[in-house]
């Protein structure tokens, strides 16, 4: 792997502001990413939260774009994506859009950091979101076990404090907030305390000429001086247990010295050496025992001073912690004597993913030494698991179960790990296969499981011949695809087709464990992310047995590449492509009998395959989503998470909405969306409006989606000639289609 180059400018405009350029000429897309030194440790410490919730205010009315001109309604209007995120010490904004939107959309950041109105009466708004937004974190286990870590490092660090901001921690009657936040925005949101990345198709100075136009008129100010966090050592604790439900896990947490460009290299490589399943890997070992599934790292902590990195293990029970923990840390230790890899698959990423690794200084030089450093770093040991006996605390604002764990210091172990360097690039050109099967009964999950488990060890194999081997669940179907160098495909697809046939029974056996397994995991979901998971089953109706290969019927999709001819592929070949099951028109409700916040989603399919339906439902999908965010979050304060667009679920397309709530049940739920479909305001939107946002339906070809979808070998140019002579008539058209449940309502709650 080779680090990747592209070009680049750096400057500092007159006013002080350091801008980043990036020229891809290759990307589909433009990027631009603003960077505020300052976040939530930079707050007063009487308003926790200020900084977290001045993020979400940012997003809401400035000087020169309100209402649907802002940025966020603006760029969900075009299909773009935007986001923000608030750190200990950084605060970045950020989004995605066509290049010929990059300016307008620029301007509409500047506008909302430099600009923000700041209303009152939308603070008050806003600060509804942030409760919401703090009831559902309450249950998210990520930001429990964040807040358990916390409780471990030293006790005057401002890791520990509360930062997630909520009602009670955010007085906007109260002069004093007004004043820090007014203050705050003011010290830290200025050219001289930020930086601002473009990234873009556009030539290195027609970028240049972006900035220079929308931000040289933001007034100079001074760089904000800031002290330096106090240390995280010495740890309070370092063995802890967390009582949460779902999968028992050890998580491993290293307390680290900062993290510099080649820091942040060795960390990437860290997790795709963590992630690798081929044999020999930690992970092919931990499950050839059957004592972990899964494992994870991610940055819990970072400053310029210091990181905390955490290394999470899905157990398959508490017992295993001792082995899981020796094993990783041998691992560890054979990691860093085998050296670093520079990073991989970069300019392959979407531009705003690239926007964001070169933010964190990426690519860089990798760096062995930083590995070494790492299996040095003092470790806080976090056990956790449903049946804990912890006593209640209250950490960084959040309840917690927790309990000091009798886990003791492991002495690693000693094993043969294999770190394969990947093949050297190939120069044949890119293909995919992919084949489909669909039996005669839906096969049951847990065997689906197994049979994935069964082809980890040639998954990695694959991935170090620079192939992507994957076996996916499509609703009724199974569907197993390799991608990559078409000289490469032909060996795991052949090894692949073997191994379904012929499955180990070791693995088999554990079907119904990883089914379980799967079970927890998902109970201690967000209960919007239990209902998106389960739609594709309740679309595609119960499972039944293990799958009958020999009446199976495949169909074939080939790009740039021929199916081998010694390929052992199963059942018999479909005349014709496969299509999806038609699903019956009016209403289907599926309740579930879930605890914490009432979720309710509602999946409306497209009623017809023809590209002309499809293209004003996409077109009604896009008019929808700004409004429907704002009807729902801004003003009946209804929850934080929301989804609304035109999606795809397991071969069928059509409009999917969702919403989760702390106050509303899926009955009150539902009404609400019914009344906002209702009352769906398409006559004020202007024929320009109209047109503009038709233009970007159809994005790039997809055509094994496609192919799923049941749709033409030429539906998408026949999309694109559709969009191009939409008018309000159609998009009144699929409004009342939709309305009339032509295609269906698939309607999941998680209570009755």
């Amino acid at each position: 792997m080779t680090a990747v180059s592209a070009p680049t400018r750096e400057l500092r405009l007159a006013n002080g502001l350091r801008v980043v350029l990036v020229h891809a000429p290759d990307s589909p897309k433009a990027a631009a990413l603003a960077r505020v030194a300052a976040g939530s440790h930079d707050e007063p410490e009487d308003f926790p939260g200020l900084a977290h919730f001045l993020e979400h205010l940012l997003f809401l009315d400035s000087a020169n774009h309100r209402s649907a001109q802002r940025l966020m309604p603006w760029v969900q209007g075009r299909g773009g994506r935007l986001n923000a995120s608030t750190q200990a010490r950084t605060t970045d904004y950020f989004f995605e859009v066509a290049p010929n939107d990059l300016g307008d959309g620029l301007a509409r950041l500047v506008d909302m950091l430099a600009r923000p109105l700041l209303d009152q009466a939308a603070q008050l708004s806003e600060r509804e979101v942030l409760e919401a937004e703090y009831i559902a974190r309450s249950a998210d286990a990520g930001t429990l076990i964040d807040a358990a870590l916390a409780a471990a490092v030293a006790k005057d660090h401002p890791l520990r404090r509360f930062v997630a901001g909520r009602r009670a921690s955010l007085p906007v009657e109260s002069e004093a907030f007004q004043h820090a936040l007014t203050h705050f925005h003011r010290e830290h949101y200025h050219p001289g305390n930020m930086e601002l990345w473009l990234h873009g198709p556009q030539s290195l100075d027609a970028l240049q000429a972006l900035a220079e136009r929308d931000c040289l008129g933001w007034p100079a100010q001074p760089a904000t001086v800031r002290e330096a966090a106090p240390p995280l050592l010495p740890l309070i604790q370092d063995s802890l247990a967390l009582q949460l439900p779902g999968a028992p896990r050890l998580v491993l947490a290293l307390v680290l010295d900062g993290l510099d460009a080649c820091a942040e290299q060795a960390l990437e490589n860290l997790g795709e050496r963590l992630g690798d399943d081929s044999p020999g890997s930690l992970l092919a070992w931990l499950g050839e025992r059957g004592v972990a599934d899964e494992a994870s790292l991610r940055v819990v902590y970072r400053a310029q001073e210091q990181a905390l990195l955490a290394v999470t293990f899905e157990l398959a029970d508490v017992g295993a912690a001792a082995v899981v923990e020796a094993a990783f840390l041998d691992w560890l230790r054979a990691s860093y004597e085998c050296g670093a890899d520079s990073l991989g698959n970069f300019q392959s990423l979407p531009a705003l993913e690239q926007l964001r690794l070169r933010v964190r200084g990426l690519p860089a030089a990798a760096d062995a030494n930083w590995l070494e450093r790492l299996a040095r770093a003092p470790m806080i040991r976090l056990l956790v698991a449903p049946d804990i006996e912890g006593l209640p605390v209250e950490v960084a604002g959040f309840p917690l179960m927790l309990a000091e764990a009798s886990l003791q210091s492991v002495v690693p172990g000693s094993h043969s790990w294999r770190f394969p360097a990947p093949l050297p690039t190939s120069t044949a050109k890119a293909g995919a296969l992919h084949l489909r099967w669909r039996f005669p009964a839906r096969p049951c999950r847990s065997y689906f499981l197994a049979m994935r488990l069964a082809l980890r060890p040639l998954v990695g194999q694959a991935r170090l011949r620079g192939v992507a081997l994957r076996l996916e669940e499509e609703g009724a179907d199974w569907a197993l695809s390799v991608s990559g160098p078409v000289d490469r495909l032909d060996e795991p697809l052949v090894e692949a087709l073997r191994v379904l046939q012929q499955p180990p029974s070791a693995v088999l056996q554990q079907g119904e464990r990883l089914l379980q397994r799967e079970r927890q995991r998902q109970a201690a979901e967000l209960p919007i992310r239990q209902l998106l998971a389960a739609l594709p089953s309740a679309l595609a109706g119960n499972a039944m047995a293990a799958p009958d290969w020999a009446v199976a019927r495949w169909d074939l999709l080939e790009q740039h590449a021929t199916l081998p001819t010694n390929a052992p592929v199963p059942g018999a070949r479909a005349a014709e492509p496969l299509l999806p099951p038609a699903l019956p028109g009016g209403r289907h409700w599926q309740r579930g009998a879930g605890g914490g916040e009432a979720a309710l989603l509602l999946f409306c399919p497209v009623p017809d395959r023809d590209a002309a339906i499809e293209s004003r439902w996409r077109l009604l999908a896009r008019v929808l989503e700004p409004g429907f965010h704002q009807r729902m979050r801004g003003e009946l304060n209804l929850g934080y998470a929301l989804y609304c667009g035109f999606r795809q679920v397991a071969g069928w397309r059509g409009v999917l909405f969702a919403v989760q709530s702390p106050h509303a049940g899926p009955d009150e739920l539902l009404q609400h969306l019914q009344d906002f479909l209702d009352a769906a305001l398409l006559d004020g939107i202007s024929e320009q409006h109209l047109q503009s946002l038709a233009a970007t339906l159809a994005g790039p070809v997809d055509a094994w989606q496609d192919r799923l979808a049941g749709v033409a070998d030429d539906h998408h140019e026949h999309l694109i000639n559709a969009a191009r002579r939409l008018t309000r008539a159609n998009l009144k058209a699929a409004h009342t289609e939709l309305l009339a449940a032509s295609g269906g309502w698939w309607l999941l709650a998680n209570r009755t």
